[in-house]
């Protein structure tokens, strides 16, 4: 699902197929991916879905797209469109199933908006409204800005996926960060002090950069969850096999309800 590294990746694709474009129309396929405020509820589709998106794209060319954490905010002049990606969202230029909404620009080419579990939305708005909604409930940004003081009994992983906390970071980043810095998930995350803290910090940068690194390389962002899509990480799904830095099983674990893969023999 989409997390910081494929939200950034987002980011950088739509600026690079919308450059010196305009959007000429606007199909609203289901409007319930269109919200009136920021929401993850399906149901929460804005009645005039259709009408919104084309006062803000229609007036003016695309311009800038502000990240913070896993929400973008695409500037179309003075108003904007909120992006949020949920867990199964995506922009593609192909024609993919569950296409919830496409934009089509002047150079023949279409923008479509999918989304299987309706858990992402597009939210109409002004652009110093929609700066506020960018940020609203969320902790510094985990690519852009140092890691903060974690605090509390609960587990170091469960905390790293808080987005109020530190916001990009989710289920597999979090994990797989853990790894780099060989600091067991269990641990609590007022126990990460010091060198620990540090060395997390770095971890988590380079887990995010890593990956940004590794999606460039393809023109239309997979999913690593995407049917017969690669797996290119150490440990994400692969209990039982042999840890790539020290040799011990990969073991797996429930935080939070979602699935932990960590190493025994180096996250201490």
């Amino acid at each position: 699902m989409p997390e910081l590294p494929e939200v950034e990746t987002c980011r950088r694709s739509l600026s690079r197929w919308t450059a010196g474009r305009r959007v000429v129309s606007v199909d609203l396929l289901d409007p319930r991916s269109v919200r009136q405020g920021r929401s993850d509820r399906p149901t929460a589709g804005h009645p005039e879905g259709k009408a919104a998106l084309q006062a803000v794209v229609l007036a003016a060319a695309p311009g800038d797209i502000e990240r913070h954490g896993k929400r973008l905010l695409w500037h179309f002049g003075a108003r904007a469109l909120l992006l949020h990606l949920g867990m199964t969202g995506r922009w593609s230029r192909a024609a993919p199933a569950y296409a919830k909404v496409r934009l089509r620009l002047d150079d023949g080419e279409a923008l479509v908006f999918a989304d299987p579990r309706l858990l992402g939305g597009i939210v109409p708005t002004e652009v110093e409204s929609g700066r506020i909604l960018l940020r609203q409930g969320l902790g510094p940004d985990a690519l852009d800005a140092p890691l903060p003081a974690l605090m509390g009994r609960r587990p170091i992983k469960v905390a790293l996926m808080d987005q109020t906390v530190v916001a990009g970071l989710g289920n597999l980043h979090a994990a797989e960060a853990l790894w780099r810095a060989g600091i067991d998930p269990r641990v609590p995350a007022g126990d990460v002090i010091g060198e620990r803290h540090t060395a997390l910090q770095k971890a988590v940068r380079d887990q995010l950069e890593g990956t940004l690194t590794m999606l460039s390389k393809d023109e239309e962002i997979e999913y690593v969850e995407d049917a017969g899509a690669d797996n290119p990480f150490p440990l994400y799904q692969r209990a039982g096999s042999p840890c790539p830095r020290c040799g011990a099983a990969i073991a797996k674990l429930t935080q939070a309800g979602r699935s932990t893969w960590w190493c025994p023999g180096c996250q201490r």
